[in-house]
């Protein structure tokens, strides 16, 4: 079609045109279940309407010039406990006055406050819209590409109305979680709420689109043990993990869907930005996030942990070719919360982050033992249990708990525990996946010693002391060779810190010894 001129339509079907005009006076409607895509230009003197439901997102991918402004009718989840939405504005220039005062009836609100607020992630609070509200630094619009929580009184739409974004958006994202005066504010954080500024779905990983997606442009942006889309769920579980393994499948954001992302970058002179770019539009989609699956050739197992028959937290492991035992940016994924019940670690170069999604090449698939941390009170019985398991048939499935003394094969039944004492930390827990038949009888028992520095802290970090039967030995040598520290480590606790203050910025060589077991590893100082 060379060009559209339109009265009055309705689209409930895909639409292709190169260009697009409504006439004054004259309407034009999308429904919620339609999509206009058009190479040319874009033109409103009318009304252009788009239409959504709770599952069902209309989507405009325009190729060239926009002039006039569009209507979303974007859908909002209702205000009850743990059920508000994370959303960014999917047109540009939306007054926020304007907005509230236009969705009245359908926004909740309690007096002069309405459920609409923003996430300040130097304080790692959120910040709600008042009538009196004066909200730097959006200047009374809509930041396009950034998200908000909203709410509606029961579950309905709230109308955007702005010019639709046509061309490559840009956000920037901070890391506040370095600490006052580094940057920082009182609890700051890594997490950045974005959103999809298009008025159509977006790729968001490379099962959605090979190069084209959100993950992929902007890999180098996010921080590397957490190089996944964070979305909201709604339900009180918190946030669900989605990189490109494929317990992700192939996710697509729906128009003005927001989602959080970790920076790694303090610098807040020159931040990182995250890019939304015009190649990532699709007209696919369905839900707010998850639609399809694709065929590859993987393994994949789900560690769930109850209390009782409520579900706590959950782990997932993933095997694919390619893929090895340590990070693997935008298939690993650290967990939202780091004090979370249920984690696991890399196997090799762990730094202290634990993971919701640990990944490992196919080789691995039967022969690997990877840390656990759990985090739960004395007293407090639970279990931990498979919820899927698509790993290859054969391959048995162990927890280990080491100081008990006991080695569950969850093949069979579920690992139950109630701690005497408070569990946390890394060390005591163990998942083995294998081939072989394993018990502490066959005196199998694993002791992690472990190490790591992060650029944000100003000391090293010694895991796995609480475990050894020796005093562990450490050492510590620049690039040259000549020794620099060396002192002995207790085993009364199970992590150990060591200032870095005196050591100049270079490269150092560590080693640590404890009985038959040796662990030398390379670090870095900044």
């Amino acid at each position: 079609m060379k060009k559209l001129t339109l009265l009055l339509c309705f689209v409930s079907f895909l639409t292709k045109a190169q260009n697009i005009t409504v006439a004054s006076g004259k309407s034009f409607t999308i429904e919620k279940t339609g999509a206009v895509t058009m190479s040319g230009n874009f033109s409103n003197s009318g009304t252009f309407t788009l239409n959504s439901d709770s599952d069902e997102f209309s989507s405009i991918i325009i190729g060239g010039s926009v002039t006039g402004n569009i209507s979303y009718n974007r859908y909002v989840n209702s205000v009850g406990t743990n059920e508000w939405d994370l959303i960014g504005a999917p047109v540009e220039g939306q007054s926020i006055n304007s907005f509230v005062t236009a969705n009245a009836s359908t926004l909740a609100s309690n007096g002069d406050a309405y459920a609409i607020g923003y996430y300040d992630n130097y304080w790692n609070e959120w910040e709600n819209y008042t009538t009196s509200s004066n909200w730097y630094p959006f200047d009374g619009n809509f930041l396009l590409g950034m998200g908000f929580q909203m709410a509606t009184i029961s579950g309905g739409t709230l109308k955007f109305t702005g010019a639709p974004a046509a061309t490559n958006k840009t956000l920037p994202i901070i890391d506040f979680s370095v600490g006052v005066g580094e940057g920082g504010g009182e609890g700051g954080t890594k997490w950045n709420l974005v959103a999809n500024p298009f008025p159509s779905y977006i790729h968001g990983n490379a099962n959605a689109h090979a190069t084209n997606n959100f993950l992929t442009i902007n890999s180098t942006k996010l921080a590397n043990s957490y190089q996944a889309i964070y979305g909201y769920d709604a339900d009180g579980s918190g946030y669900s993990v989605y990189n490109n393994t494929n317990f992700s499948s192939a996710v697509h954001l729906a128009p003005g869907q927001a989602f959080m992302v970790a920076s790694d970058n303090p610098n807040v002179v020159n931040p990182d930005e995250v890019s939304f770019t015009t190649a990532m539009r699709t007209t696919e989609g369905g839900d707010d996030f998850i639609d399809g699956r694709t065929t590859q050739t993987y393994f994949e197992l789900t560690l769930k942990l109850y209390e009782g028959v409520t579900e706590i937290d959950q782990t997932q492991f993933y095997f694919e070719d390619g893929l090895n035992l340590g990070l693997d940016p935008g298939y690993d994924a650290g967990h939202f919360n780091q004090q979370a019940a249920l984690t696991s670690r890399l196997v090799e170069d762990d730094e202290g982050v634990g993971f919701t999604i640990n990944s490992m090449g196919l080789e691995s698939v039967n022969d690997v033992v990877i840390p656990l941390v759990i985090n739960r009170g004395a007293g407090n019985e639970f279990r931990i249990s498979i919820h899927n398991n698509g790993i290859v048939e054969g391959t048995n499935i162990y927890l280990e708990d080491n100081q008990n003394g006991t080695m569950t094969l969850l093949n069979e039944e579920d690992f139950e525990l109630t701690p005497e004492n408070n569990l946390s930390e890394v060390g005591r827990f163990f998942v083995h996946f294998t081939a072989t038949t394993l018990s502490i009888a066959n005196d199998v028992k694993t002791d992690l010693l472990n190490v790591f520095k992060l650029n944000t802290n100003k000391f090293i970090t010694i895991e796995g002391l609480a475990n050894k039967t020796r005093q562990t030995q450490l050492k510590l040598y620049n690039i040259l060779g000549k020794e620099i520290l060396s002192t002995t480590l207790d085993n009364k606790t199970n992590i150990q810190t060591i200032s870095t203050e005196f050591l100049a910025t270079g490269i150092y060589i560590i080693k640590l010894e404890s009985g038959n077991n040796l662990l030398t590893k390379k670090l870095i100082i900044k």
